[in-house]
């Protein structure tokens, strides 16, 4: 999640908190409790948006990092295989001092 999703997302929370309590307060008419209902289910979806939004991003992140190390064991195996394993010519000129041995 980014910097600003997760800011944006405390505020909508820190909001819900504020709502929370303005409709627990005695006194409150029902036209504010609705008020302030239909601003709470706003926030809520927005907040929704947001987390979706985050995860996306987190999914994004993982999948970026995922191919890079794929690609980095892809070169450490090739690097290894290069290294464990003769060239052609090198297997190519070792069977050829083999066969000049074994005719002397």
């Amino acid at each position: 999640m980014s910097d600003s999703n997760v800011a944006s997302y405390d505020q909508v929370r820190d909001r819900l908190d504020e709502i929370v309590e303005a409709v627990s307060a005695p006194g409150i008419s029902l036209d504010e409790a609705l008020a302030l209902y239909e601003e709470a289910v706003k926030l809520g979806l927005s907040a929704c948006d947001l987390s979706e939004e985050g995860a996306e991003e987190l999914l994004e992140q993982d999948a970026a990092n995922l191919t890079t190390k794929q690609g980095e064991q892809a070169d450490q195996a090739d690097a290894s295989d290069d290294q464990s394993s003769p060239s052609q010519g090198e297997a190519a000129a070792a069977r050829q001092d083999e066969a000049a041995s074994t005719a002397r």
